[in-house]
């Protein structure tokens, strides 16, 4: 009776030591991967203002050369709240994201229909901006994406999912 009780104190031990490794780990892997999705964050918010920045730049351009632009997409661009990409995660983000793409898209598809403004050196140089902004935010797009998966899978893991519902640590949106 005395071997079967020590083999089952140890073979306990062995689990609670078993688990507390996991716990480890995976404390250490939640971290990291909050760490590395708050650096691009900061990436990816400081990629759409300079986003931001050209567009205006571009609206100023179109400005100068006396183009009629909507006004409410000026509205739209002049009331722009940075604030709303600082975090990449929620819908307001997404809708933030949105609104500067789709004034991206309209100041360049105007500014490329008018002859004047087209062949306008600065706009070579803006749209080239804004295609490269574009370019390096999909790259990080990518990257981001990758650690929010790995970021969601460490803190559904199922030996301490617990644990982060206990600390109000929900999973990030992946985005599209």
């Amino acid at each position: 009776m005395e071997l079967f009780l020590l083999i089952l104190r140890n073979t306990a031990i062995a689990l609670v030591g078993t688990y507390l490794v996991f716990v480890l780990l995976d404390v250490i892997f939640v971290v990291s991967f909050s760490s590395i999705l708050s650096q691009h964050d900061h990436d990816l918010s400081l990629i759409l203002t300079n986003k931001k920045d050209n567009i205006d730049k571009l609206a100023a351009l179109l400005n100068k050369h006396s183009v009629k632009l909507d006004k409410k997409k000026l509205e739209e661009l002049a009331n722009f709240d940075l604030k709303a990409i600082e975090h990449q995660n929620g819908e307001e983000a997404k809708a933030a994201r949105d609104l500067l793409t789709s004034l991206s898209e309209y100041f360049l598809y105007v500014a490329r229909d008018n002859e004047k403004v087209s062949s306008d050196p600065d706009f070579f140089e803006i749209a080239n901006n804004i295609d490269e902004q574009e370019k390096i935010y999909r790259q990080h797009l990518v990257l981001y994406n990758a650690d929010v998966l790995g970021y969601n899978f460490w803190i559904s893991f199922f030996l301490t999912r617990y644990i982060y519902k206990i600390l109000k640590r929900k999973t990030k949106d992946i985005i599209s």
